[in-house]
């Protein structure tokens, strides 16, 4: 980070979206982002709320410092916000202030320096772009496209699961497992036949267990690839598992936003399946990907002990 300007171009690409009535936390050490917390800005209007996410993020990053913005035109909420956040990381930790709104934006208090926001790229934010890094035009757009698939294409589509689950019996577990590892290597995204195959290997536990050994910083794009190709196609009781590796390729790849929404789909269809309670984990404690080769043979093993159980797993979210 180089800049302010630098700051708040860059940040649509931390988060994944746009947003709007939020806090945007953003962890740096030495001028380098480390993590990136957004959360709307009513939920930590009072100060228990704020002082949680303060607590994980630099119980996480201890040594870094934290630069605040919150997204909105109402001068007052944002402000009484951005003061809470200096009472309770204090100075040593505290970059700079900022307040957001739709077209300018104010550093360090209400009568602090300006500017005006032109849409225009940054250096920053097109390096995050030739990195990858997506910036939806809204949180809403990130969990529309989760949502499953049109009524109008129910039918056929549980026509073709039908086909595609007769045929993924006949294969066998070796014969599911060799398809498995084909449909996540592959560098195009799924067809409407993959993406229904994808979907009926996801609920079985030794699919999502293969899918969570193969996944890493070098798989993690074909995985979400895959995944979100099958989101698109799954039904019924495929949804939840599906959601779930999606929401753990999203994470390999630093698009905390989508993992988010995937655990918060998850908890409408089903909250008690395994993988969100690893979600939920990797989020209240502020995991970095980068951790994941120290954690996977740990995961791994806890829900191997849980499929066998074959009961949900205990958490502070009733996991």
């Amino acid at each position: 980070m180089r800049s302010v300007e630098d700051l708040v171009g860059l940040v649509p690409y931390l988060i994944g979206f746009h947003p709007e009535e939020s806090l945007v936390v953003v962890v740096l050490r030495e001028g380098r982002v480390v993590v990136t917390a957004r959360v709307d800005l009513a939920a930590v209007a009072g100060e228990a709320a704020l002082d949680s996410l303060l607590g994980r993020l630099f119980g996480r990053f201890p040594d870094a410092e934290g630069w605040f913005l919150a997204y909105t035109d109402d001068d007052r909420l944002a402000w009484d916000v951005l003061a809470s956040c200096v009472e309770l990381v204090g100075l040593v930790r505290l970059g700079r202030l900022l307040q957001v709104g739709t077209s300018t934006w104010r550093a360090d208090c209400p009568d602090g320096p300006g500017g005006t926001i032109t849409g225009a790229v940054g250096p920053a934010a097109a390096e995050a772009a030739v990195l990858g890094l997506p910036a939806r035009s809204s949180r809403r757009d990130l969990a529309a496209g989760l949502a499953g698939p049109p009524g109008t294409d129910v039918e056929a589509l549980s026509g073709e699961a039908a086909e595609r689950s007769a045929e993924l019996e006949a294969l066998g577990v070796r014969g599911r497992r060799r398809l498995l590892r084909r449909l996540l290597a592959a560098e195009e995204p799924p067809s409407v036949s993959d993406g229904v195959r994808l979907a009926l290997l996801a609920v079985r536990p030794e699919c999502q267990l293969d899918a969570l050994r193969d996944l890493g910083q070098e798989t993690a794009d074909r995985q979400l690839r895959a995944w979100s190709g099958a989101v698109r196609r799954s039904l019924g009781a495929q949804r939840p598992s599906v959601l779930g590796l999606l929401g753990m390729a999203a994470w390999q790849t630093g698009d905390g936003a989508l993992q988010v929404v995937c655990l918060e789909q998850i908890d409408l269809v089903d909250p008690a399946v395994p993988l969100a309670a690893v979600l939920d984990w990797l989020n209240a404690e502020v995991v970095p990907p980068s951790a994941w080769p120290e954690l996977r043979g740990a995961v791994l093993g806890a829900l191997t002990d849980l499929f066998r159980a074959a009961g949900p797993p205990a958490s502070r979210r009733r996991r």
